[in-house]
């Protein structure tokens, strides 16, 4: 019975690690997926959301540290054409939201964007998690898509 338990809690714990991953598609049409590892890596911000339940503390790698670990232009790297650079983000249910590469970059812009796996210290229930987008200073939390899957980088004509 008990090597039977284990074998079964095994097979739960691989199973939302797959999911965990976030595929990164780049103007050129390359992937990568960056797994539950390289985002654990990478530094980490929170962002304060007020909701009607009252104050969340998310916490996660900012999405400029996501961008540039994917191999995109961040920072420096972000003059000339990748000004016209937009994310779409998208969750495992469809939903999907538009953020301008500038605005997702910390270096840039002064509002910080993250990949949320964390609210007030716990991992982001279900329904939400692994992995959500919030932004500081959204003041609708429209373009907080939950369930991230993936993350399209491409440039404005």
């Amino acid at each position: 019975m008990r090597p039977f338990l284990l074998a079964s809690l095994l097979l739960v714990l691989a199973a939302p690690a797959a999911a965990q991953d976030v595929t990164i598609s780049r103007a050129d049409g390359t992937e990568v997926t960056l797994s539950a590892a390289d985002l654990a890596d990478l530094p980490r911000a929170q962002v304060s959301v007020t909701g009607a339940a009252g104050p969340k503390l998310y916490e996660g790698p900012p999405l400029a540290y996501v961008m540039r670990a994917a191999g995109l232009p961040v920072g420096m790297r972000a003059h000339g054409d990748p000004m016209r650079g937009y994310l779409v983000v998208r969750g495992a249910d469809g939903y999907a939201a538009v953020i301008s590469a500038f605005e997702a970059d910390k270096d840039l812009h002064g509002d910080v964007a993250i990949l949320a796996d964390t609210v007030d210290g716990e991992r982001l229930p279900e329904r939400e998690g692994p992995r959500r987008v919030v932004i500081a200073d959204d003041l609708k939390s429209w373009r907080s898509v939950r369930k991230v899957v993936a993350i399209d980088y491409r440039l404005a004509d």
